[in-house]
């Protein structure tokens, strides 16, 4: 869950094609991730956020070893950790990360 930067958002939007979209793609390919997401929307709060990378997985067992799948991915398409880093950092003048979560989708029987 991501609070892109007023003014900034489509700013973001193109660092994330650049740099998030490919390794998903290959991620996805893989099948190291079932689908990803990015939605876009207004917050409700100064402390909400408007962006939200939604990643599905197969199961809870796919987070097993999950570094592991990805890191190669991630190299790949984005240099070393050092490279990601500056990546990254980068990305803090247009955007603030307010956290993370890990949910299931129920079905309702």
């Amino acid at each position: 869950m991501i609070k892109a930067k007023y003014g900034l958002e489509d700013d973001y939007f193109k660092n994330l094609r650049a740099t998030v979209k490919n390794p998903l793609d290959e991620a996805k390919k893989q099948k190291v991730i079932l689908d990803y997401k990015i939605f876009f929307g207004e917050a409700a709060s100064p402390h909400d956020y408007n962006v939200m990378i939604l990643l599905e997985f197969q199961n809870m067992t796919a987070f097993d070893h999950l570094r592991e799948k990805l890191d190669p991915i991630l190299v790949k398409a984005a240099g070393s950790v050092d490279q990601q880093t500056q990546i990254q950092i980068k990305r803090l003048d247009l955007r603030e990360v307010l956290g993370e979560k890990i949910t299931r989708e129920i079905t309702l029987k």
